[in-house]
């Protein structure tokens, strides 16, 4: 089986007034030492990017027709807002914050 190309998708989202660059970081895999990986967005304000927001979500069910997520820019607007009153200080500095999304929770 040939693995599928990582999707180039990017773009920016504004919360609140503020520019945020996000990109896919990771496609949903299957890692024999973590289990299962869900698609990771990463973001990062767009002036002056401090700390890396990952914003996990759930590994999809299995399926027949297995396809990649699809990624709508108002859901990932939604969450870089939810992960902001989750406690992500975009303006701190450190190692990346994680916000992961629950299950059943992602509409993407």
């Amino acid at each position: 089986m040939v693995a599928k190309a990582k999707r180039d998708m990017s773009d920016i989202a504004i919360i609140d007034g503020v520019a945020y660059r996000w990109h896919i970081h990771r496609e949903p895999q299957w890692a024999t030492n973590d289990g299962a990986k869900g698609l990771c967005i990463a973001v990062e304000p767009q002036e002056n990017p401090q700390k890396i927001l990952l914003m996990e979500y759930p590994f999809p069910p299995p399926n027949r027709h297995q396809q990649r997520p699809k990624v709508s820019k108002s859901d990932v607007a939604a969450r870089i807002k939810e992960a902001i009153d989750a406690g992500w200080d975009p303006e701190s500095r450190g190692k990346p914050f994680t916000y992961i999304i629950p299950p059943g929770g992602s509409r993407a």
